[in-house]
């Protein structure tokens, strides 16, 4: 009793594992056709289809290949063995793909996203910093200039002063009445060339510096400093943006990485990431299909002997149904014939009896 219990609870348990490993392979499979077909409806039923007709002919196999031998030919045996194949194959494949999905790189898109706003931050520091140093290189050209002006006009101020000093002072020595003398008039004329010295010079300087911040040289350099600071950027953005990080510690989940550092480390062997994501997501995939082929098969294997026994017995009762009908229908047919010949005859008797009681009378 409790070998038959024990029996009975791991059959039941090995039906719900397959059970369960089914559902896990049906979803997998809906969620990679749904990215292949519009219509999500069509990739729902196409994965429900091959996943059903997966586990029916997996048990459909297994009970075929244990019953006579003209019950499973051989060209349905390889149709069968094809289909399953296919199917199989086709659920490792799905399995990959999701797989692959969601254990490839899985922080690619925080890691991008972060070194193009590091490039973005960069690229507003580098400008910051250039229209800086713009503004102090105009602001120390513009003192320049100022000091240049102030030191100009300082140097030919004193001189001016220092004869109009002297020419103040000559007034004050009158000959004769007269105040303008020659010494007087060398003095106005020295003055007078100094003022025009000094306006020159200042005037020349002031038109150099005109020329100097009107001069397109310094906006020039830096629209082209600026150009070249974009466009690094720019480039470095693309570069980001095609990157594929695949030796980029930082885009692989982090137990993936200690793994494949412990591996290194044991085995004096370097993986990849997508060497261990493919070789991970295949294992797995082709675990969940095996526990399914196994599943069902050996829940079939288990019933084999009462569904060959029952299937016997239907197929006698059926027969014998049938066997019993064709006797009743036939039994008909003969009651039928023989009651049309009793009919005919009766009805040849009464045409006799009336062609006789014609003559007669």
């Amino acid at each position: 009793m409790h070998l038959t219990g024990f029996f009975r609870v791991t059959w039941i348990v090995q039906l719900a594992v397959g059970v369960a490993l089914f559902g896990v392979s049906l979803l997998i499979e809906n969620r990679v056709l749904h990215a292949f077909f519009a219509a999500p409806v069509i990739a729902l039923t196409l994965a429900i289809a091959l996943e059903l007709g997966k586990a029916a002919a997996i048990v459909w196999h297994r009970y075929l290949s244990l019953s006579a031998a003209a019950a499973y030919p051989w060209a349905t045996r390889a149709f069968s063995a094809a289909f399953r194949v296919g199917l199989v194959g086709l659920s490792v494949l799905c399995s990959v793909l999701y797989l692959g999905e969601h254990l490839d790189r899985p922080h690619l898109a925080a890691v991008r996203n972060a070194d193009l706003q590091a490039i973005e931050t960069r690229l507003a520091e580098d400008l910051a910093r250039l229209s800086a140093e713009r503004q102090t290189r105009a602001a120390t050209d513009q003192a320049r200039r100022e000091a240049e002006y102030a030191d100009a006009r300082r140097d030919h101020q004193g001189q001016v002063q220092e004869l109009e000093s002297l020419l103040r002072a000559e007034m004050d020595h009158v000959v004769g009445g007269v105040f303008k003398g020659p010494r007087y008039q060398e003095l106005a004329a020295r003055l007078t060339a100094a003022q025009a010295a000094r306006d020159g010079a200042l005037a020349a300087l002031s038109a150099r510096h005109r020329q100097e911040a009107a001069d397109p040289t310094p906006a020039r350099e830096y629209a082209q400093l600026r150009a070249t600071l974009l466009g690094r950027a720019q480039a470095q953005q693309q570069a980001v943006r095609e990157a594929s990080y695949d030796g980029d510690d930082r885009t692989h989940d982090p137990r993936v990485v200690t793994l494949i550092r412990l591996a290194a480390a044991v085995f004096d062997r370097k993986l990849t990431a997508p060497q261990f994501v493919f070789g991970f997501s295949l294992f797995l995939s082709l675990l969940v299909e095996l526990g399914i082929l196994l599943a069902f098969d050996t829940v079939t294997l288990a019933v084999i002997p009462a569904l060959a026994t029952q299937h016997r017995e239907a197929v006698l009762r059926e027969s014998l149904l049938a066997e019993v009908a064709g006797s009743a229908e036939r039994d008909g047919i003969r009651h039928r014939q023989a009651m049309d010949r009793v009919r005919q005859g009766a009805d040849r008797v009464v045409e006799r009896a009336q062609a006789t009681a014609r003559r007669a009378a």
